[in-house]
């Protein structure tokens, strides 16, 4: 069995959305998602490290390269959806390297808004299944 939904972005709240509990509270330092606005808007994070790509294996860049991005190579998070998902690009040769896990959807809300994502490439490997690891910088 799978599960269903609207096929729209707008009805994913991520998981420190629905722990309205919890929200705006604590303490820290560092940077990153920084809270529920007043109102109960997402806040764009600052960063977000360590995103484990999704479909490397089936993208337009392992396709065309039968390799995946070497580490330090700059990335972009597309801001047009593409098949249903949101994607990173290498900034090198603008082909799509992986799906952003479902999990980072609120994200498309930012980019409607004008916040763009960079970054870099952290970990890549073809063996056994190609895999890319990519961190994003606001």
């Amino acid at each position: 069995m799978g599960s269903s939904g609207t096929g729209s972005f707008g009805n994913y709240k991520p998981d420190y959305m629905n722990n309205k509990k919890n929200a705006g509270q604590g303490q820290g330092q560092g940077q990153g998602i920084k809270g529920i606005a007043s109102g109960g808007e997402i806040e764009c994070p600052d960063d977000i490290a360590m995103i484990i790509l999704e479909d490397v294996a089936i993208s337009e860049y392992y396709n065309n390269h039968h390799a995946v991005p070497q580490k330090g190579e700059s990335v972009y998070l597309d801001s047009h959806i593409s098949n249903g998902r949101l994607v990173v690009r290498s900034t090198n040769t603008q082909e799509i390297i992986g799906n952003l896990p479902t999990k980072y959807n609120y994200l498309i809300t930012c980019l409607q808004n004008g916040v763009n994502y960079n970054g870099a490439v952290v970990y890549s490997d073809v063996q056994k299944i190609p895999s890319v690891v990519v961190t994003l910088h606001a």
